[in-house]
């Protein structure tokens, strides 16, 4: 489960973000709504959809509920955002539109909960009572795994995100605080994570300019240096060679 802002996290308690731009109906959604009945803690709420985004950026709520009608970004293009940000996150729809167009769209973008205005609270409670035991479930299948196997989860979640990949993203995907995530990687791994990374990126560009011909520009993007100079730093003190160079040396034999 993930807090921010230092929340104090409590048993089963997930933490949510309000998005609506009605000043009373977002009052009324974070003061009247006995969300910790619910098992869930609201974090912070939100006129619009620029600085919700501007949030997420920097913090992991696990569930988004939105309105759809608002100036500016629209809640749909929000969630479509906020899912490329977050994709763990659960999207919650909040609207006084029945149009199936709008619910078109925001089954095509994973929102599996579309609540009318005006909400009432059995409603409410029943909505929130599937999403808690969704996120519960989900919980459950991390908690399950010792701590080796989850670090096995992790390597490969590495090498498959390369280009993007972070103890950020490491606590996104699985809903673990970053320091505790350091801790068992390194006791499970031998090595660092920043290490780990560091020679998975080094693996696979070597493999990219061996079996490829791609630039080494875009190899280094495509194996998460942050640019082609860093990368070329960074093979010559590993290989002893530019990447131009290793490249050159392998098509010479």
């Amino acid at each position: 489960m993930k807090f921010s802002d230092n929340i104090k996290a409590e048993a089963d308690v997930y933490s949510l973000i309000i998005v609506e731009d009605e000043d009373d109906s977002r009052r009324g959604l974070m003061e009247y709504i006995p969300w910790k009945d619910f098992g869930f803690y609201p974090l912070k709420d939100f006129p619009d959809a620029d600085s919700a985004l501007a949030y997420l950026s920097s913090s992991s709520p696990d569930v988004l509920l939105t309105d759809i009608m608002m100036p500016g970004m629209d809640g749909i293009t929000l969630i479509e955002k906020a899912k490329a940000i977050r994709p763990d996150m659960i999207p919650v729809v909040l609207s006084g539109y029945s149009d199936f167009d709008y619910a078109r769209r925001c089954i095509s973008l994973g929102v599996r909960e579309y609540i009318l205005k005006p909400a009432g609270l059995e409603e409410l409670r029943e909505v929130f009572s599937r999403i808690h035991d969704e996120l519960g479930r989900k919980d459950s299948k991390t908690n399950k795994l010792s701590p080796a196997e989850l670090v096995s989860d992790m390597q490969t979640f590495i090498k498959d995100t390369l280009s993007t990949v972070s103890l950020k993203s490491l606590s996104d995907k699985f809903s673990l605080n970053q320091y505790y995530i350091s801790e068992i990687f390194h006791q499970h791994a031998g090595v660092s994570f920043q290490e780990y990374a560091a020679s998975e990126r080094m693996n696979a560009a070597m493999d990219l300019l061996a079996s490829s011909s791609l630039p080494i520009a875009a190899i280094s993007e495509k194996v998460g240096y942050t640019s082609p100079s860093s990368f070329t730093r960074s093979f010559r003190e590993k290989n002893g060679m530019t990447p131009k160079e290793y490249r050159e040396k392998l098509h010479a034999r």
